[in-house]
């Protein structure tokens, strides 16, 4: 296995942390009715995303160098 495609499924396994941080401090947001807790959740949700599509396209990209 190729060492970048390797790093790019370290990032993507590490994208596991912030799914699950983000919807818990969201819903801890809106028991406590914080909106800065919830704010924080959905930054942390949207580097989630970013982070998997990173780490797809840079997957699909190695994988397809010619």
């Amino acid at each position: 296995m190729n060492k970048k495609i390797a790093n790019h499924i370290k990032l993507l396994i590490s994208s596991l942390i912030p799914i699950f941080i983000g919807p818990i401090l969201i819903h801890f947001g809106g028991i406590k009715e914080t909106y800065t807790l919830t704010i924080l959740g959905v930054i942390v949700c949207i580097c989630a995303v970013v982070m998997i599509f990173m780490s797809l396209f840079g997957i699909i990209t190695e994988l397809f160098k010619k």
